[in-house]
């Protein structure tokens, strides 16, 4: 079995390639950092299964993932990342992933998924699948922050959590003035004025605790 593991923190990486070791021994492992040299392993070797992570230095990974479909159609994706808020699970899944699932899961869950993508199937966490239950129930069509789009909505959510755009900016390895234009966007499409009201309205709809 040939695994991908896209990830931009080399420690991170290694850490699950081992984890991954002991439990399919007879893997072998490839790994990129960045947007750039994911679409390039994609397009070089013909890989069993792809871990992925939403942000690679600084890009949103998401953006990719029809590409990735469009060049590998039958490659099993799983997004792992620290980010689990409904809205990256959906986009996640709308885009082509099989699994999605937040880095502080336990092994046995990543082993799990990936058995289950392998064979076809699909795979959230318990955690994850009782929000996108509360997603559907509540009816969330229409809302504002469902206009926004992928870095859009990682920005917000950064901003939601009452981090300056400095601190955001430095996170996602863009420029100050990139995080203000894009908060800029955010505000227009969402008709708020404030981080103040940023944060209250993911409050307000339980974008963030």
């Amino acid at each position: 079995m040939r695994i991908l593991l896209a990830d931009d923190h080399a420690m991170f990486r290694s850490g699950l390639r081992r984890l991954l070791e002991d439990e399919f021994r007879d893997a072998v492992f490839g790994e990129v950092a960045d947007c750039d040299g994911l679409i390039e392993a994609v397009r070089a070797e013909a890989w069993d299964l792809l871990v992925l992570d939403i942000s690679l230095a600084g890009h949103n990974s998401l953006h990719e993932l029809p590409r990735i479909k469009q060049i590998r159609p039958a490659l099993p994706v799983i997004v792992l990342s620290m980010y689990g808020e409904r809205q990256f699970v959906v986009r996640a899944l709308g885009a082509g992933a099989g699994a999605y699932l937040t880095k502080e899961r336990a092994a046995d869950e990543l082993f799990r998924a990936i058995r289950a993508v392998l064979d076809g199937r699909r795979y959230i966490g318990e955690a994850l699948a009782e929000q996108l239950a509360d997603h559907v129930a509540m009816d969330t069509k229409g809302k504002p922050h469902e206009s926004l789009s992928p870095r859009e909505l990682e920005v917000f959510l950064l901003l939601a959590s009452a981090i300056s755009v400095s601190t955001v900016a430095e996170r996602l390895g863009l420029s100050v003035k990139t995080v203000s234009t894009y908060r800029t966007r955010i505000l227009e499409k969402m008709a708020l004025s404030s981080n103040a009201e940023i944060i209250q309205y993911a409050v307000r709809h339980g974008l963030v605790a």
